[in-house]
């Protein structure tokens, strides 16, 4: 820490970081899951609604995480709190189902648990840091 760096513009700072970890990862993953959706020739009516719609909002509500971080707009907390839960709900959901599942092999099931466990880890650390920055703000 610098001299002229307090404590808790250092929390804010990483605070940021771990937000916009969460934000870019998000959007990277669901990015990549809707390119796969549009361009997968079995999925068609209901199924290819759903996955795009699921998809989009995921990438929609990181937008908004990103946007009202950097704005510092009133309803960050909100938007973080709905990309967390949704985040970790969809993971979570459907992580099971693909480790239940013997349509997938192995790999596939490693893969998908990585990507499950790095978006609740993320998930819960930028929420932390979010109530810690909140509470150092409440504080001053």
């Amino acid at each position: 820490m610098s001299a002229t760096t307090t404590p808790t513009q250092t929390r804010s700072l990483s605070g940021r970081t771990v937000r916009s970890v969460l934000v870019v990862w998000t959007v990277g993953i669901w990015g990549s899951r809707l390119r796969n959706i549009v361009t997968d020739g079995e999925l068609a009516g209901f199924e290819l609604a759903i996955a795009v719609i699921v998809a989009g909002f995921l990438i929609a509500a990181a937008v908004a995480v990103g946007f009202s971080m950097l704005k510092d707009l009133p309803w960050h907390g909100r938007a973080l709190g709905i990309l967390v839960i949704a985040g970790i709900a969809r993971f979570t959901t459907r992580g099971i189902a693909i480790l239940a599942s013997n349509e997938f092999d192995t790999g596939f099931k490693v893969v998908h648990t990585v990507l499950w466990a790095v978006t609740v880890i993320l998930s819960v650390l930028a929420a932390r840091e979010y109530a810690g920055q909140r509470q150092s703000t409440v504080r001053s």
